[in-house]
């Protein structure tokens, strides 16, 4: 066991423990592990994924959020209030701001400004339909580190097909350019990324997707296997790839688009995923049964089908529900219950599998939005 901790903690030690920012994530991680080597309820997340809003204007064909019902989302005075009582708990930590479609929100990116102010290092997620010049401009002085546009193809009719509405394509290519030109003016620290989503529908275009990101001037693409639709009865089916046709079936094509990227990342193109990471999307499709707790946990260097959420998960939903991921109910709500105090007292999934519908595999009736 002490072996084992130990290669654990050399992982730390790639942080500056010397910034604040460094601090806290070396103190939180040394936190996780002593937790999980002595199966005690101590420790903290070292990261926060915020969902300002289920409600999107596209209509994915993997992704079913458009189809949630309506909630009682937080206002931007609730949400402040939130990340103040994040940044007096666990400091200056990663948090990604996500939906939905977050430009939907009002004040998405006052709320953005306000989390980065605060010293947060802050991801912003966005189909990129909604941007104009003015948002591009006040997202890049921000504060915020990285922006990620979703792009699952280098033409419309694949992006478009995807996305399930007209005209995602260009907004989405827009937006991306944009705030590319932005970065160059207001904030070179600034990385502008597309996020693509490999199936079916666009396995043939990858390489395609990478020439048109480095033409657009951004910084790289980031490849993401499919996985089970979000927000469908799929996420508690463990056999939910085998009549999916977003599933890719021709793994030649597949090895021989991957092979591509790999040959594209060589030449200096902006493919920012690992060469073991394009193996291991590769693999996952020929042995999705193998590989799948890998992809859907998205720790590609995970070893053990095992859940390690409950060291450090934290996500908090639009009505202000907090779990420890996406596969659970949420546990507390914000609004009426300290964010610590609520962590600090979580039910383990770890010990009753009841509360996750990726380890329960039976949950097809599973209400991830239950309030």
């Amino acid at each position: 066991m002490k072996k084992k901790l130990l290669e654990k903690l050399k992982r730390i030690r790639e942080v500056n423990p010397f910034s604040l920012s460094g601090f806290n994530y070396c103190y939180s991680r040394l936190l996780q592990e002593l937790a999980y080597f002595t199966d005690s309820s101590f420790g903290r997340p070292t990261s926060a994924i915020i969902l300002l809003t289920n409600r999107c204007n596209a209509r994915c064909l993997h992704c079913h959020s458009w189809k949630l019902p309506p909630v009682e989302e937080m206002t931007t005075v609730e949400w402040k209030k939130t990340f103040h009582e994040l940044r007096r708990w666990l400091g200056p930590v990663f948090i990604s701001i996500t939906g939905g479609e977050t430009l939907l929100k009002k004040d998405a990116i006052e709320i953005v400004e306000y989390a980065a102010n605060l010293g947060f290092w802050v991801e912003f997620l966005t189909n990129g339909y909604l941007m104009d010049e003015d948002k591009a401009g006040r997202l890049a002085q921000s504060g915020v580190k990285r922006i990620k546009i979703s792009l699952d193809g280098s033409r419309s009719e694949i992006h478009d097909n995807i996305r399930g509405r007209k005209g995602f394509f260009e907004k989405a290519t827009y937006a991306l350019q944009t705030l590319a030109q932005k970065r160059d003016k207001w904030n070179k620290g600034l990385k502008v990324w597309a996020k693509t989503s490999i199936m079916s529908l666009n396995v043939e275009d990858l390489p395609n997707i990478v020439v048109l990101a480095r033409d657009l001037q951004i910084d790289g693409v980031e490849f993401q296997a499919l996985e089970p639709v979000y927000y469908s009865k799929q996420l508690g089916d463990p056999n939910w790839y085998k009549d999916n046709p977003l599933w890719i079936t021709d793994l030649s094509a597949l090895s021989f688009n991957i092979q591509k990227l790999k040959d594209l990342k060589e030449r200096g193109y902006p493919v920012l995923n690992s060469f073991e990471n394009l193996d291991l999307i590769e693999n996952y499709f020929n042995d999705p049964d193998r590989l799948s707790f890998k992809v859907h946990s998205h720790d590609y260097e995970k070893k053990k089908n095992e859940c390690r959420s409950w060291l450090g998960g934290l996500q908090i939903m639009p009505y202000g529900g907090i779990k420890m991921c996406h596969w659970m109910k949420p546990f507390a709500n914000v609004r009426n219950r300290k964010i610590n105090n609520a962590w600090e007292n979580r039910q383990r999934c770890r010990k009753d599998s009841s509360l996750c519908a990726y380890l329960n595999k039976d949950l097809r009736e599973f209400n991830f939005e239950e309030g």
